[in-house]
């Protein structure tokens, strides 16, 4: 990685793919970023918008990353527009993401959408999908992930997320109390910050009801989101204040309740209704875990959980694990085959292992075979979770079945 625009802008120029007429909706943040994105793109479908998507990581297909309209683009526009790149790009080196970035960029400009959104991959100031230039911001919450990137600071990593800000334009601010970076930098650049309990709010009545409202007095009640946990409200109601914002945009409030019916998000306290009860979480930080804990005690109280988990080894996997203290029956480890994955062996002799007893294996389906074999009461349940890749071979699995 190196962390400068310069080549992928280079490039992206080249391809005259640097600006775009479509609206534009970027999302940063350290949790809640796909499900936005979701959330966006689904109440946008539902009102007849032409939309395209960029997120990250994929789950099973690279295609997951690049959707017009909720569905993947298809292998050959993806393959056409990475030909299109290799011969434009000279001598210039690319990361990964930032081929990845220009190929949904190349992509979308083929096709006339009203509105694309893009999912900040790391950090945001530096980020490759920072060289477009958004109507709106949403950065969903602040916390420590990527600390050998972004480091240990709340306020260095608050400030890097606040790259995504645009002079004159809003910013969504999805969580309370706002970090001071992030508010000095607004008042520098003189961005419209719009924060949740100050500028809209998102107020629970029931366990299926919530209202969102603002200060431009629109009020209205919805149901919960598709997507599972409280926090999908904070993110839904992220979503709705960033599309009321967004100049040029009509938004109905049916079509808001039926695109929050309709948004679909794989591996995000994602449920499989077997036997046993599998649940796929792709958290992988103190937050997402946090999350994960207050869902498995909402939705499935009382009940005993087994782990399946993989972590990488750039996590911080002793604050993770001691999170965890007493959730588990019993635990299932290995590791994911991604290079950054952290090796079994290591994450066995963790001191939280010391206490609960893992059972140890040489790769995630042996590990979740374990799980289902230890699992002796139908109203069990497996949890699968510590990255994308640890739950992808599960999702795969059961999405051929």
């Amino acid at each position: 990685m190196d962390f400068n625009l310069s080549r992928v802008v280079n490039v992206a120029k080249k391809l005259n793919i640097d600006k775009t007429n479509s609206k534009v909706i970027t999302v940063g943040g350290t949790n809640g970023k796909g499900s936005t994105v979701a959330i966006l793109e689904s109440i946008l479908f539902e009102t007849g918008y032409n939309v395209g998507s960029y997120t990250s990581p994929h789950l099973l297909h690279f295609n997951e990353r690049i959707k017009i309209n909720k569905s993947p683009a298809r292998t050959k526009e993806i393959c056409d527009a990475f030909e299109v790149i290799e011969k434009i790009r000279g001598e210039v080196t690319l990361t990964y993401f930032e081929f990845s970035t220009l190929a949904a960029l190349i992509i979308f400009s083929k096709i006339k959408l009203d509105v694309i959104i893009l999912e900040v991959g790391l950090g945001g100031r530096f980020d490759a999908v920072n060289i477009i230039d958004p109507d709106v911001s949403i950065i969903t919450n602040i916390g420590l992930d990527h600390t050998d990137i972004l480091g240990n600071d709340l306020e260095k990593i608050a400030y890097e997320k606040a790259g995504i800000m645009r002079e004159g334009k809003p910013t969504i601010i999805g969580y309370s109390k706002v970090h001071k970076s992030i508010i000095s930098q607004s008042e520098e650049i003189k961005s419209n910050l719009n924060r949740i309990d100050k500028d809209f709010f998102a107020k629970k009545k029931s366990d299926n009801n919530w209202e969102f409202s603002n200060l431009e007095n629109i009020v209205f009640d919805c149901a919960f989101p598709a997507l599972k946990g409280d926090i999908q409200i904070k993110n839904a109601a992220s979503a709705i204040q960033a599309l009321y914002l967004c100049d040029g945009l009509e938004i109905k409030i049916d079509k808001i309740l039926l695109g929050l019916k309709n948004a679909v998000i794989k591996g995000r306290f994602q449920i499989i209704d077997s036997q046993p009860k599998i649940i796929l979480d792709v958290a992988h930080n103190i937050q997402s875990i946090d999350i994960l804990k207050k869902n498995l005690k909402k939705y499935f109280p009382g009940k005993k959980f087994h782990a399946v988990f993989s972590v990488l080894k750039d996590k911080d996997v002793d604050e993770i694990l001691m999170q965890l203290k007493g959730v588990f029956e019993s635990w299932h480890i290995s590791e994911s085959t991604n290079d950054r994955a952290l090796k079994v062996k290591e994450l066995s002799e963790n001191k939280f292992f010391n206490i609960e007893k893992p059972k140890i294996y040489d790769n995630i389906m042996n590990a979740f075979n374990g799980a289902i074999n230890n699992n002796r009461l139908d109203d069990e349940i497996i949890v699968v979770f510590g990255s994308s890749y640890t739950i992808a071979p599960i999702l795969s699995k059961y999405s051929e079945e």
